[in-house]
């Protein structure tokens, strides 16, 4: 069995094992151990690093992709070992590498590259017209006083967007 087809087996397993938990006895250890790995999927850097070692790219060329310097890259390197994504091997004479989690994370990315892409088109594009529509009622509820508070309007913006690409996004994701 590959590396893949194990990240793959080993995580569908924990997530299959924290599935069948009754909600009332899952353990704050169950959230924090998922909670690490999402956390170490938060920063565009780390998800950029993760590729890059995926790929057998040099830390260096990483840093140069993501315009930081190679000890600027460090905390991020650290954030995914931490968060069990990453690890130094011993025998390989790699530096970093995957771990099983870090494998899975990156092919799942991967395999649904184009599906996320399309998705959050559709989110930018909709939150594109609302604010185009928000702009001219905006401007009228200007011209009558009335006050509204830039927060409000941000919160508007958001639900509405969401209000209206909701369906599209829906069915974009579940096409894969």
């Amino acid at each position: 069995m590959d590396c893949a087809e194990l990240s793959q087996r080993l995580f569908r397993q924990y997530l299959v094992a924290l599935e069948v938990m009754e909600p009332d006895r899952w353990q704050k250890t169950d959230f924090e151990a998922v909670s690490a790995l999402f956390q170490g999927l938060a920063h565009e850097a780390r998800l950029a690093l993760l590729l890059g070692i995926y790929q057998d790219k040099s830390l260096n060329d990483i840093a140069e992709f993501l315009d930081i310097t190679r000890g600027g890259m460090q905390d991020h390197l650290e954030k995914l070992i931490d968060c069990e994504l990453l690890y130094r091997p011993e025998d390989s004479g790699k530096t970093y590498d995957l771990t099983p989690f870090g494998v899975f994370f990156v092919e799942f990315l991967l395999s649904n590259e184009n599906t996320f892409s399309d998705a959050v088109g559709q989110l930018k594009s909709e939150e594109m017209k609302v604010e185009k529509a928000v702009r001219e009622v905006r401007d009228k509820v200007d011209e009558a006083d009335v006050p509204v508070s830039e927060k409000d309007w941000e919160r508007k913006i958001h639900s509405k967007k969401w209000e209206q690409a909701w369906n599209d996004i829906e069915e974009i994701l579940e096409e894969d």
